[in-house]
């Protein structure tokens, strides 16, 4: 081969090396831009996460501080020999917290999930599934007591009192589950319950 021929050869060869070269490093550089924009994405819907379960666990707590003490003022009453009336119940014979999981679902819906660690997507899909059957015992309790309403009406519940300490009982105990579940979730995360 000519020495004029082999340079063009090789000036081919090193300009085709370069345009391959160019698009390795393009595709690398887009794989890390995308990569980063995941990244970016689990973290935010991670910290929605967090905030969501902030603020579920501060609803939960409030609903099992009147509960414990609706506890307490039958409790009382009883220990005075005395009825309680439909004014002992301010809120309701029941007034359990309603928590959301918008931000759950809008991280599932999203795929943002897909980004976050296995580990963590685990513990939080359980404590959303504990969420939700505290919020399936609300529901089912809501509807018994509906019932009972329109059957006796309030003061017919109130003259049932023997039984509401149990059934308010029952919300107390599964609130303090669902906050001590909220909290080793939270501490697990490295973050901070932000509330009693």
């Amino acid at each position: 081969m000519k020495p004029a021929n082999r340079q063009a050869v090789l000036s081919a060869l090193l300009e085709a090396g370069f345009v391959v070269l160019g698009v390795v490093l393009a595709f690398a550089v887009n794989e890390w831009r995308e990569a980063a924009e995941d990244r970016n994405r689990a973290e935010a819907a991670l910290a929605s996460v967090v905030e969501e379960l902030r603020s579920n666990r501060q609803a939960v707590a409030e609903a099992r501080e009147y509960h414990v003490g609706l506890l307490h003022r039958l409790q009382a009453l009883r220990g005075e020999g005395e009825e309680p009336t439909i004014a002992d119940f301010p809120n309701g014979f029941i007034a359990p917290a309603t928590p959301f999981r918008t931000a759950w679902e809008s991280a599932a819906d999203t795929g943002a999930l897909a980004d976050l660690p296995y580990d963590t997507v685990l513990r939080l899909s359980r404590l959303y599934a504990e969420q939700d059957r505290y919020v399936h015992q609300a529901q089912t309790a809501g509807e018994v007591i509906y019932a009972d309403l329109l059957d006796v009406g309030g003061l017919g519940i109130v003259e049932k009192h023997a039984q509401l300490p149990f059934f308010i009982g029952t919300f107390a105990f599964r609130e303090r589950e669902l906050l001590n579940s909220y909290d080793a979730a939270l501490e697990w995360l490295g973050e901070d319950a932000g509330g009693p």
